[in-house]
């Protein structure tokens, strides 16, 4: 199945090890790519808030080592400096950010990575430039893959961008110093950060 944040799985992936203990997959949606998670870890924890996406992803992405889990990232108890990586695919903009990223930054082993993919709102000329090639790329992405896939019975719910990359840059500068901000196509930025 192939979706603005899909299209990014491949690069997420180059960022980590091809072996890891333990993940957590903050807003897993239908849980794609807590499955490719799984390939490389020991276990892997997934997590979102809406019940019948969860049930959807443990039919259709299940694996001995994921565990699906209901519950909001902010108040969920989780283990502290127990993850070796995080990830969190469009799933930020759904909650405070400073909270969420301060929290992230507990939850890391010493060493681990931190992975966001996430949406941000159009301020700039370069935004609305990128967002010019995205729209014809989008159109013959979604004709090329619709051939060969489903769409699935169930989606994630959805909530437009909040901040620009200026404003997440500047919060991300304050609470995870060093990360690399990317801007990509498809109206989607990345955001890596290794723990130190």
């Amino acid at each position: 199945m192939w979706d603005h944040n899909a299209h990014y799985h491949r690069y997420l992936l180059h960022q980590i090890p091809s072996r890891v203990d333990r993940c957590l997959d903050i807003g897993c949606g239908l849980g794609l790519f807590a499955r490719k998670l799984a390939e490389r870890s020991n276990r892997v924890d997934a997590l979102d808030v809406d019940d019948a996406v969860l049930a959807a992803a443990a039919g259709l992405n299940l694996a001995p080592n994921i565990t699906y889990t209901n519950g909001d990232f902010l108040t969920t108890d989780l283990p502290e400096t127990a993850y070796d990586v995080i990830v969190a695919i469009a799933s930020l903009h759904h909650m405070d950010m400073a909270a969420a990223l301060q929290k992230m930054k507990r939850l890391l082993r010493p060493a681990g990575k931190l992975l966001i993919l996430g949406l941000y709102q159009e301020q700039t000329a370069i935004d609305y430039a990128y967002s010019a090639v995205s729209i014809p790329l989008n159109i013959v992405y979604g004709q090329w893959h619709r051939i060969s896939a489903a769409k699935p019975t169930q989606n994630a719910p959805t909530r437009p961008a909040r901040w620009s990359l200026k404003q997440i840059k500047k919060v991300a500068d304050t609470i995870i110093p060093g990360c690399c901000l990317r801007r990509h196509l498809f109206w989607r930025y990345s955001l890596i950060w290794q723990n130190s």
